[in-house]
């Protein structure tokens, strides 16, 4: 019995389909500019699916200070940014495993500018602690 392959059975592993690889990245996205759909720009170029998350007032509010913009208007202002695949509303101030899981997403990206918490905790602990952020 030979070893080779016949031509059907290359083809079909040819065909086998690539895991999509499904980026987060989240933020408060007020007052929304330039800078803000540049890195989600840069987010989508890791990965094929790019999920926003977007937080809600309450969160904003506890952690930095009353946004300018509204929820919905910060909510609708993301997903006019054309890189943008799907918008989480009401997303958690705290990046967690479990969020990553449940939008199937591979990893979190974020920029190199420092995001905590109001007693200052690093947003992206967990997420860093766990391999999952870049």
């Amino acid at each position: 019995m030979s070893s080779k392959r016949t031509q059907s059975e290359a083809g079909d592993a040819g065909r086998k389909k690539k895991k999509q690889v499904r980026v987060w990245v989240d933020g408060c996205f007020d007052m929304a500019h330039f800078g803000h759909a540049n890195a989600i720009r840069q987010a989508k170029e890791m990965g094929d699916y790019l999920i926003v998350g977007v937080h809600s007032d309450a969160e904003i509010t506890k952690n930095k200070g009353p946004p300018v913009y509204s929820e919905e208007e910060r909510y609708k202002m993301v997903r006019a940014i054309k890189w943008v695949d799907q918008v989480v509303e009401d997303a958690p101030y705290v990046t967690t495993l479990e969020t990553l899981e449940e939008y199937d997403c591979d990893f979190c990206v974020h920029g190199d500018d420092i995001t905590t918490t109001a007693d200052g905790t690093d947003t992206y602990y967990l997420v860093k602690a766990n391999g999952k952020y870049k």
